[in-house]
């Protein structure tokens, strides 16, 4: 946990603003340099000694919650080696339909790769897929094109949204916030998962991990999902949101 030291000015308030923490950092003796501070607060953040939840707003952690990973299967890993090793410089994510299991009460039997990459290399990328993976990759497909050729371990390839949120471990990895938007985004998705499960991911994901809430909807504003988010968690969860964004 966070040196107590460095928050004795905050343990009565819920969020406190990055100018507070500083001050609460000079209170307890510490002259940092702006530079110095900044580098901190992000090792804090990324250690999960506090949470990000606004622009520069924070908050203390939740003992209960955990920061999110996943462990990818092998062939996930081996697609994101494979774009890698080909397109070293272009931006792609992987999410695994299995990743939902963590959440969804009606478990999810076999598996699809979602691999988004960026919109001019997304033929490139296709070609080399198609030739190491035969009969397995479908590029941008319909709803009906998805369900006529799907197979177990497929591989879907879409458009990487811009200012989509990156991994932590690796920048391919698809965060908690991302899943959570793209679940409600995304045509493919939303034709296969049950609508009634939604209430239960959402509610699962806040009360176990923690949420970047500012990155969430900023990526939900992207997609254009923020205002079908907020209802949802409004209307059919008792999750109490820590920022107002």
């Amino acid at each position: 946990m966070l040196e107590k030291r460095y928050y004795d000015g905050l343990l009565d308030v819920t969020r406190f603003t990055r100018k507070e923490l500083l001050e609460s950092f000079r209170m307890a003796g510490y002259m940092l340099s702006e530079a110095s501070f900044y580098k901190k607060v992000e090792e804090l953040v990324k250690n999960g000694q506090i949470i990000r939840v606004g622009r520069n707003v924070y908050s203390l952690p939740d003992d209960k919650r955990l920061t999110y990973e996943y462990k990818y299967s092998e062939l996930a890993e081996e697609v994101a080696q494979e774009i890698a090793q080909q397109y070293p410089y272009v931006n792609f994510s992987i999410f695994e339909f299995v990743q939902l299991n963590d959440f969804v009460n009606q478990l999810i039997a076999h598996n699809v790769i979602f691999l988004s990459v960026e919109a001019e290399i997304m033929d490139f990328v296709f070609e080399t897929l198609r030739d190491k993976y035969p009969g397995k990759v479908l590029i941008n497909p319909t709803i009906e094109i998805y369900h006529q050729y799907w197979s177990d371990n497929m591989i879907v390839l879409g458009k990487l949204t811009t200012e989509a949120p990156k991994g932590q471990k690796a920048s391919w990895h698809t965060r908690l916030e991302k899943i959570l938007v793209d679940i409600m985004a995304e045509p493919l998705l939303l034709a296969s998962i049950s609508r009634a499960e939604y209430p239960h991911i959402y509610k699962d994901a806040f009360d176990r991990y923690i949420v970047d809430e500012n990155g969430l909807f900023r990526y939900a504003s992207r997609r254009k999902v923020t205002k079908k988010i907020k209802e949802l968690i409004r209307k059919e969860t008792d999750i109490v949101l820590r920022t107002k964004e």
